[in-house]
């Protein structure tokens, strides 16, 4: 029984840092290998912070230089990054915005739940132990800030859960709107808002198994064995791997329909038909008339070199009499 733990403990050691080695360096391709329009910044920022969760397993009592669960206390805010990176990207790539984003109103709880995990960082490792600070201790026990390890899994499953209807909302959005557009064929629109699609629900699928494996049972005081907390990085590491390959498939769609659609010559504008047949059918008669007034013109002057003046005279008063019955 030893042995097997002592594998599995190894397998979840080896896991974590595939998966955030992995995670770290297709961030950083992304980042500053990759050229594409869209920002891309975003997404190797989002990426990063998988690689950060992946890495978290390789802590342990033995490594760390502060309290473990302190450690984790000051790495769970920066984990309200994640759904706002995530909201951002898309919303950036779906309408296609070139200015940069900068510092968003997203990243305000990420702030403040790190400002409220640094102060209780630094209560715990001096206020507590050398009695100072004892009226802002008191009050913050009040606020019941002691429980922040408790805290801070509820208040990041309800960002969580309310960009996830905020991402469903902007899909849908977008949806509607391409309904209105005509696209008989496979444009690189569709293809972006796949490949978005499928990242949105590789991240949902992963948010609910850890919910249901990690979230849930912390909370009704159940133990957390080692498999919870692998089954997690399992499935998100093969999310990644599947959401790697599906967008190199979507990155060479995209280079097949740029190229096809550089090679097709300009299509001429073709004229509708706006006038009558009726219509028609008087122009034909006036292009008629001027090829035969035309035709009596060339007459005239042929008669005008080759006949005497007598005959010259009577085709002219002929000729003239057809223009005038023609006119």
């Amino acid at each position: 029984m030893n042995e097997f733990n002592s594998f599995f403990a190894q397998a979840y050691w080896w896991l974590s840092l595939f998966g955030g080695l992995h995670c770290l360096a297709l961030a950083i391709y992304i980042r500053y290998f990759y050229q594409a329009e869209t920002h891309q910044g975003l997404l190797a920022s989002f990426l990063s912070l998988i690689a950060l969760y992946f890495l978290t397993g390789l802590i342990n009592r033995d490594n760390t230089p502060i309290p473990i669960h302190l450690l984790f206390n000051l790495i769970s805010p920066i984990y309200f990054l994640l759904m706002p990176l995530l909201y951002l990207y898309c919303k950036s790539s779906l309408s296609q915005i070139s200015q940069p984003i900068g510092f968003s109103k997203h990243y305000w709880p990420a702030l403040l739940t790190l400002l409220f995990a640094i102060i209780d960082i630094v209560l715990k490792l001096t206020g507590y132990q050398t009695g100072e600070w004892q009226s802002i201790a008191l009050l913050l026990k009040e606020l019941n800030i002691n429980q922040w390890s408790a805290l801070l899994p509820a208040l990041l499953s309800i960002q969580t859960c309310y960009y996830f209807i905020a991402l469903w909302m902007l899909f849908r959005l977008h949806k509607q709107k391409q309904r209105n557009i005509t696209q008989p064929q496979e444009t690189l629109g569709t293809i972006r808002f796949r490949w978005l699609i499928g990242l949105t629900l590789a991240m949902l699928l992963n948010w609910l198994i850890r919910v249901f494996v990690v979230i849930l049972p912390f909370y009704f005081g159940d133990n957390l064995s080692l498999l919870s907390n692998a089954l997690p990085r399992l499935t998100l590491l093969l999310s990644m791997y599947m959401l790697a390959v599906y967008g190199l498939k979507q990155i060479t769609r995209s280079a097949y329909l740029k190229g096809r659609m550089a090679k097709q010559p300009l299509q001429p504008h073709v004229i509708q038909n706006v006038l009558t047949p009726e219509e028609y059918e008087f122009l034909h008669q006036v292009q008629q008339d001027d090829s035969e007034k035309n035709k009596i013109l060339n007459d005239l002057r042929t008669y005008r070199y080759n006949y005497t003046p007598i005959h010259t005279i009577n085709m002219t008063l002929w000729q003239a009499t057809r223009i005038l019955n023609l006119s």
